[in-house]
């Protein structure tokens, strides 16, 4: 028994220590500051605390043991959490009475969360901050639910007007017309503003909370020094540099920075306002080297100097490996440097040895279309232009061109090569253009420049050539004449010898007119020692020579037809026409006949004829004869006899002008609208100012000194010039195109008073063939058009 009322009175003990403890949380429920109240498993109320009753406007009284705690936070029923709890509701349930505004993540750790806004309760409604969780018997059941609250209707009007005031200055700061970025001490970044991403093409989401990767290479270790003094003085005041863009372009720009901390524990955020400031440097710097261009032009007299140094400047404005000028050489039709700035020096020395064909090269496409041509990506054009970089010796992976425009015409492109650092742009396509307008003024300058200095040389070359001529003239008037003076002597006096020879007369005339020869030759020495003579006088001889010309052709035909027992009539005289005629046959033997007849040509095989049989007219000399055909060439549609008298007559000039053991090459060669042939001779080459005359007649490019009359095909055997005029005249009638270029032998240019051997084992200049190849050389090129097959009279 005794043992039974022990554990009555344990039990009691146990009880009254539960109540007084139930007592205990009951009192620290209803004393606690946040409002509280609990259900059971039934939904009905058990504790509803002082601060809800406070809140709500309801008491305990009127709360405990009902169901209607809806009432205390709502105007009409419905479930608060705590009877969600209670009613085990899925996350969805939860979302559809409180939506977003429910915090999902806290039911992960056995609470439920949420904050919301109450307009019943108080007249102004009031936000509640609200948490709820379940609670377990011993056996982990569900027995009820408890919930909390707390008002934080100031924070969230707090919140509000610090949202507000947030919106107002990203308002601004989004309507500012210049970059801004913020970032914390650790260089990550929290906002960028709209004119940040337009200007550097960054957006916010792609940088936020990342570092800015804005700062180029070379400038890293400026920027940290930069960024050092930055946190000591907490701003930056007009900081000039330059900084990246999203693509890899580089802006100049300027930059203010200040730093603001909230309070002590907070980073520190550090706002940043950039001012791209390129465009106006570029305007700057383009003024200033057009200035500098326009200043420069005086001290560059010589165009390609200019040129050279314009290149220079465009290089180093635009920023580039190299920059060019190229010219069109509109009689070759082809492109050739006139200005060159590389930083290779190799590639800057044979830029100006090379030329392009129009199609080898983009600025061939400037050059045709006339407008500005620029590509980042030069590999793309590599297929189109595989001449290019194989010529130059040089990989170009970026290049702009711009058109040099004279009046209407384009007579070149500048062009910018592989732009360093970044890409070509509309701002360095704007600069050159402007740069070429000042190219194009430099170039007509020089060129009337040259001009005048052409036209004075000009006269003074044709002064000389003059002279030249008259001495050539002379020399060769001379030695004929003595030769014929002595054999009309001989003949006159084996005729007197002969019975019945009535030729007196004749004689008579023979000996006049060559003595009318002799007082040409006097006169001419005359005119070399500027004595005057009379032009009646000249007039006069003229007159004499037309009648002498007449008689004897009148003459020759009456003795002809009066001892020509075949002759139909034997009678004296013959018909003008045929008198005529005869002049037009001397006419057309040296000039062609004004009517010619077209055939279709067999090109090779009247050269190789027409070599084997010069071949043996000029055996006796030692020459090395390259010749090449291309297979096959087109039959051409020309006068046979024409083209016969132009190949033989640049042949016969080729050998006369190349020593022994030289070499000529003779090509044939199939073009698309016709055929060229050339002849190259590595002979002793033509003086420049003698190259302009050489198609003029009666010129020759030897000195009287040196020149003395050869057999044809010895070395300076020399002529009396016909040759070429007539080819030039054919060229004119026939419309095929001539052409001469031509090299002064360097060692006779450097030896003016030096006479080249006619051999080059004699030549004290030369120690091997290739010695003398390389001092000079003459190209003689005739473009034969194609025309129709066919016979034809022309």
């Amino acid at each position: 028994m005794k043992k039974d009322g022990d554990e009555a009175a344990s039990l009691k003990k146990r009880i009254r220590e539960l109540e007084e403890e139930n007592q205990s949380l009951n009192k620290i429920i209803q004393t606690a500051p946040i409002p509280i109240f609990v259900l059971d498993r039934d939904h009905r109320i058990t504790h509803f605390n002082r601060a809800l009753e406070e809140l709500s406007g309801f008491s305990s009284r009127e709360m405990i043991g009902t169901d209607t705690q809806w009432k205390a936070f709502y105007a009409k029923k419905r479930p608060v959490m705590a009877d969600l709890i209670l009613n085990r509701s899925s996350d969805d349930e939860i979302l559809a009475h409180y939506g977003l505004k429910y915090n999902k993540s806290m039911a992960g750790k056995g609470l439920f969360a949420a904050t919301d806004f109450f307009p019943d309760l108080g007249p102004e409604g009031r936000w509640l901050y609200f948490t709820a969780a379940a609670v377990t018997n011993s056996r982990g059941e569900i027995a009820g639910a408890v919930e909390t609250l707390q008002d934080v209707t100031e924070e969230k009007i707090k919140e509000k007007q610090v949202t507000e005031l947030y919106r107002i200055y990203r308002q601004i700061l989004e309507f500012v017309p210049y970059p801004i970025v913020v970032y914390d001490d650790h260089g990550l970044v929290s906002y960028v503003n709209p004119a940040f991403s337009k200007t550097f093409g960054w957006a916010l989401d792609e940088l936020s909370g990342k570092p800015l990767p804005f700062v180029p290479e070379d400038l890293m270790q400026e920027t940290y020094d930069m960024l050092n003094r930055f946190r000591e003085n907490r701003k930056l005041t007009r900081y000039e540099t330059r900084r990246l863009t999203k693509e890899g372009g580089i802006l100049d720009v300027v930059i203010w920075a200040v730093s603001h901390s909230g309070d002590k524990e907070s980073s520190a955020q550090n706002f940043v306002i950039l001012r791209d400031i390129t465009e106006e440097k570029r305007l700057q710097a383009n003024n200033r080297t057009i200035m500098r261009i326009s200043a420069a032009l005086p001290e560059y007299p010589e165009l390609e100097d200019l040129m050279d140094y314009i290149t220079r400047e465009v290089k180093e404005l635009v920023t580039a490996e190299g920059a060019v000028v190229l010219l069109h050489d509109e009689i070759k039709g082809d492109l050739f440097f006139l200005g060159a700035s590389y930083d290779d020096a190799g590639t800057e020395k044979r830029a100006r040895k090379i030329r392009f064909a129009p199609d080898e090269v983009l600025a061939g496409k400037v050059l045709k279309t006339g407008e500005p041509a620029m590509v980042n990506n030069a590999d793309a054009t590599l297929k189109v232009y595989p001449e290019r970089d194989r010529k130059l010796g040089y990989e170009t992976r970026s290049i702009l061109c711009v058109p040099i425009k004279s009046d209407s015409r384009i007579i070149g492109v500048l062009c910018a090569i592989n732009k360093k650092l970044s890409l070509f742009n509309d701002k360095d396509r704007e600069l050159m253009t402007m740069i070429a307008g000042t190219v194009a003024i430099s170039i007509e300058n020089a060129w009337f420049s040259d001009a005048l200095k052409d036209a004075y040389r000009d006269v003074a070359s044709m002064n000389r050539a003059k002279g030249k001529a008259i001495n050539h003239l002379s020399h060769e008037l001379k030695t004929p004449v003595a030769v014929l003076t002595g054999s009309l002597q001989i003949l006159r006096k084996k005729i007197s010898a002969l019975p019945g020879a009535a030729l007196e007369s004749t004689l008579n005339r023979i000996e006049r007119n060559l003595g009318r020869i002799v007082e040409i030759q006097e006169e001419t020495s005359d005119i070399m020692e500027n004595k005057g003579y009379s032009a009646r006088a000249m007039l006069v001889k003229m007159l004499e020579t037309c009648q002498d010309e007449l008689e004897t052709l009148i003459e020759h035909h009456l003795v002809s037809a009066c001892h020509d027992p075949k002759a139909a009539n034997p009678a004296p005289g013959l018909p003008l026409d045929q008198v005529l005629d005869r002049i037009r046959k001397i006419i057309d033997q040296e000039f062609g006949p004004r009517a010619m007849t077209y055939k279709n040509i067999d090109f090779k095989k009247t050269l190789d004829e027409l070599l084997e049989i010069m071949g043996r007219e000029f055996h006796f000399r030692n020459l090395e004869i390259r010749i090449h055909t291309d297979a096959p060439l087109p039959e051409l549609v020309f006068p046979k006899d024409v083209l016969k008298k132009i190949m033989a007559g640049l042949i016969k000039n080729s050998v006369e002008n190349t020593p022994d053991l030289g070499r000529i090459e003779i090509r044939a060669e199939n073009r698309k609208n016709g055929i060229l042939f050339r002849i190259h001779d590595f002979g002793v080459g033509i003086e420049e100012e003698d190259q302009k005359r050489i198609f003029e007649g009666f010129f020759s490019t030897q000195e009287t000194l040196f020149y003395s009359t050869k057999t044809p095909y010895e070395f300076n055997a020399g002529g009396k010039g016909m040759e070429l005029l007539r080819m030039k005249l054919f060229s004119e009638r026939l419309g095929f195109t001539l052409n001469m270029e031509s090299k002064r032998c360097i060692y006779l240019m450097e030896n003016p008073d030096e006479e080249c051997p006619g051999d080059i084992s004699r030549c004290r200049f030369c120690k091997s063939q290739k010695d003398c190849l390389d001092s000079g050389h003459s190209i003689f090129s005739v473009f034969f058009p194609m025309e129709d097959s066919g016979e034809r009279k022309g």
